[in-house]
């Protein structure tokens, strides 16, 4: 079958671009599972950052106030459950159709891309958007990585945490997901210590604004002001790099709700350590950490985030790698978020040094999918 475009993903990224080209009449596809990685890869009562407002994918009466009101859920938390009832009621209320066949290989012939599906099948499109969204970019530290899998987890292994209840787990990392895993852990009547460079944790009022999130409520500030302007996707693309290198960095620095500290009461820290060795004996897991102390225990969750690296993205085709211009494993993009192999797209956490720290977050996807959308139309 052939399309004039194919978007790889069906997160939220990859439903917004879907809506907004739907809405164009356009001839397109949409290959992945509706939220599949909030769905399989995130822990059950995973907190979010984000808040509601921030996490609508489109407006047009598909925001997420109108889900509120159209289906009377509206929690006092905001977990990753409810970011997946909003996606799906998302894809129900516009209509958009997904082909959940996995994608094994992407290549080019003759400005045509050809998509090989893993039941064997293939497809073809004349441009392709990838919003494969976090999980190739999970990042596990050297010492863990020969023991993924077997005793060593990263958070997004993980999505039903109740078969952790009663084991001694040891979770690695100050930010939200390891802090948040750490206490759902805790909850679910394992044994849990902290461990992280940091010597503490760097807490986030719960209703403080992320610094890319300049839609919720926090106090104003000149600073904080000049920040929004500068996160703004188009003003982003247009900063120097310097620039862009030292947002991103002030604002992937981990951080914790602060209202998680209630439910860490009976979860330990060892701050200001690091691991030197991990080794496995008898099917548990021993730490040898920098101080010399050690730990056995039943199992290590690693919850140090994400790295992007284009080159991690198993379906594409050693000719796109080598055609994709990159930066820190970034791909570059152009200002319609194609990147240097023409008629290829990024959207996502993977637009980030090229459109701003937004990227990383949900509320991007609508900005993003803005933007895609005019160029893909005025070229069909």
């Amino acid at each position: 079958m052939h399309y004039s475009i194919a978007i790889i993903g069906a997160g939220p990224y990859g439903l917004a671009i879907g809506a907004k080209l739907s809405s164009a009449g356009a001839n397109f596809v949409i290959l992945g599972r509706p939220m599949g990685f909030w769905r399989e890869n995130v822990p059950v009562g995973t907190r979010l950052l984000s808040t509601r407002s921030s996490c609508s994918l489109s407006g047009d009466g598909f925001d997420y106030q109108t889900y509120t009101r159209d289906t009377g859920l509206n929690p006092q938390t905001f977990t990753s459950q409810d970011l997946v009832d909003y996606g799906l009621w998302f894809q129900r209320r516009t209509y958009l159709e997904t082909d959940e066949r996995v994608v094994s290989h992407l290549s080019r012939i003759d400005r045509i891309f050809h998509i090989r599906l893993e039941s064997g099948e293939d497809i073809s499109a004349e441009r392709v958007v990838t919003a494969v969204g976090l999980k190739p970019f999970a990042y596990v530290p050297a010492e863990f990585a020969e023991l993924r899998g077997r005793s060593v987890f990263h958070t997004s292994d993980l999505h039903d945490l109740n078969v952790f209840s009663g084991k001694n787990v040891v979770v690695i990392g100050s930010g939200q997901s390891a802090i948040d895993c750490a206490a759902l852990l805790s909850e679910r009547q394992a044994d849990v210590e902290v461990l992280a460079r940091t010597d503490e944790v760097r807490w986030q009022e719960g209703n403080t604004a992320p610094a890319a999130e300049p839609t919720m409520s926090r106090n104003w500030t000149l600073r904080g002001a000049m920040r929004d302007f500068m996160f703004a996707p188009r003003v982003f693309w247009q900063s120097p790099g310097f620039i862009r290198a030292r947002e991103l960095r002030w604002v992937m620095r981990p951080a914790a709700d602060r209202r998680l500290v209630p439910r860490l009461n009976g979860v330990r820290f060892g701050l200001g350590r690091t691991v030197a060795r991990a080794s496995s004996t008898n099917g548990r897991v021993m730490l040898k950490l920098d101080d010399g102390t050690t730990r056995t225990v039943d199992h290590v969750v690693v919850g140090t985030g994400y790295r992007i690296d284009v080159n991690a993205i198993p379906f594409l085709s050693r000719e796109l790698r080598s055609e994709i211009r990159a930066h820190a494993g970034y791909p570059v993009l152009n200002r319609k978020m194609e990147s240097s192999a023409k008629g290829l797209y990024f959207i996502g956490a993977t637009a980030a040094w090229s459109f701003g720290p937004l990227m990383w977050f949900i509320r991007g996807a609508s900005l993003a999918a803005e933007i895609v959308r005019e160029d893909l139309m005025r070229q069909s």
